[in-house]
């Protein structure tokens, strides 16, 4: 499940103190008949579960946003405790078990699409104007009512407070987070930018610069192992044991920014370094993604419909003046795997694993069953087939002169930096 997924089920299922659940003190809660269904992709073995489209609207739409911020804080303490979130019919939907289920990556990658710059330019002209028109549902104008309130209110927010007098720019604060984790920028500056300067924000001086070379080194040697895989002669082994390297190394960078030391990582998510701001940073930008994964209600009074979550944020975009990232389709479409990938990589055991690496590597030949492995074969062509199309960067060659420095493709006609 999604974030949003995630914050339904809070409301409806995680008790409260006095054993009660998230309810609103002033109006009737409309979720009697909401469920989740099985909407796990063709080729994915593991089982997915969401609520559907128009719940996910009536939710994100409700009358009384402090229902949707207590859920928020009700959801971190459920994540923080490590637990799972199970259906009253035993449906497993999310496990916490092992890690919290979001990645900063994740965040990072939907940023670079201006999603968030956007939908700010967007929210400004529908208080200020009526530029847009004015909705003719109740349910649009609330969902816009909503996220103000959530992401953009000048007070601090029990919920993502990530702001305060120490800190005063949520986007300030979310590009250091980003700037320390992955040693990489956003691809475009402030809002108010025509020249595409970078926003100032404070920059630490304990940066994983390297990241990015051992990253895209690792991609492309994961590819290389992949294509030996598919040959008669079999994987090559001194590529998994480069690749098992290259994985310890990877985590052992993400784990020290997270305050980790021998032994591992806190096992308790509240006490690493960075937590905060990546469930707040995920659970934005999920919110804002979410009403532009299909045609939904908000989309249609923009009248900005199409096939693709990409072309309806370009289109979004031109209409508000705000350009959407030119490969925001790529963005959008790896985000997910991205997030996965580096979610196993930190939790280690599995892609530090000769043995399974070896697994994973072959998982897609012909005559093999859908499995673990398969999925997360498919996260990682989806990652570097993406990847090569946002940053320029040929992951499939290994003669690639790999520099370390990338750079997402021009916004405005002026190409960005994204490591410093």
């Amino acid at each position: 499940m999604d974030a949003i997924d995630n914050l339904i089920f809070a409301t409806l299922q995680s008790p409260l103190q006095n054993g009660a659940t998230i309810s609103s003190d002033y109006i009737a809660m409309p979720f009697g008949a909401v469920v989740p269904v099985n909407a796990t992709p063709a080729g994915v073995s593991n089982p997915v579960y969401s609520f559907l489209t128009a719940d996910k609207e009536l939710y994100t739409s409700f009358g009384d946003y402090s229902v949707i911020e207590n859920a928020m804080i009700r959801h971190w303490h459920d994540v923080d405790a490590a637990g799972t979130y199970v259906w009253p019919a035993a449906i497993q939907l999310s496990d916490f078990s092992q890690s919290s289920t979001y990645h900063l990556m994740y965040a990072y990658l939907l940023e670079n699409t201006r999603i968030l710059q956007i939908f700010e330019r967007l929210l400004d002209k529908n208080v200020f104007d009526e530029e847009l028109g004015i909705a003719p549902q109740q349910r649009v104008f609330q969902w816009m009512v909503n996220a103000e309130k959530l992401f953009f209110k000048d007070e601090s927010s029990r919920s993502h407070n990530i702001r305060s007098l120490i800190r005063p720019s949520y986007d300030a604060n979310r590009r250091n987070a980003y700037h320390r984790m992955f040693g990489m920028d956003l691809a475009f500056g402030d809002i108010n930018s025509t020249a595409g300067e970078n926003l100032p924000y404070r920059k630490a001086r304990s940066v994983n610069q390297q990241f990015i070379p051992l990253f895209e080194k690792y991609l492309s040697e994961i590819w290389q192992g992949y294509i030996n895989a598919r040959n008669i002669s079999g994987a090559n082994t001194s590529d998994v044991n480069n690749l098992v390297e290259l994985a310890t190394q990877i985590r052992e960078l993400l784990s020290a920014r997270r305050g980790g030391r021998p032994g591992g990582a806190p096992a308790v998510y509240s006490s690493r370094n960075l937590s905060f701001e990546e469930y707040s940073s995920v659970i934005m930008l999920t919110w804002f993604t979410n009403v532009i994964s299909s045609n939904t209600a908000v989309v249609q009074f923009l009248n900005c419909q199409s096939s693709t979550i990409g072309e309806r944020l370009l289109k979004i975009g031109a209409k508000v003046g705000v350009p959407a990232h030119t490969k925001c389709q790529s963005l959008f479409e790896m985000a997910g795997p991205a997030a996965n990938i580096l979610t196993l990589l930190e939790a280690g055991g599995y892609l530090d694993n000769n043995a399974a690496m070896q697994t994973m590597l072959s998982s897609l030949n012909p005559g093999n069953p859908i499995s673990i492995d398969s999925d997360n074969m498919n996260n990682f062509l989806t990652v570097i087939n993406n990847w090569e199309k946002a940053t320029g960067h040929k992951i499939k060659n290994p003669e690639a002169n790999i520099s370390g420095t990338v750079r997402l493709q021009p916004t405005n006609g002026k190409a960005q930096p994204v490591l410093n």
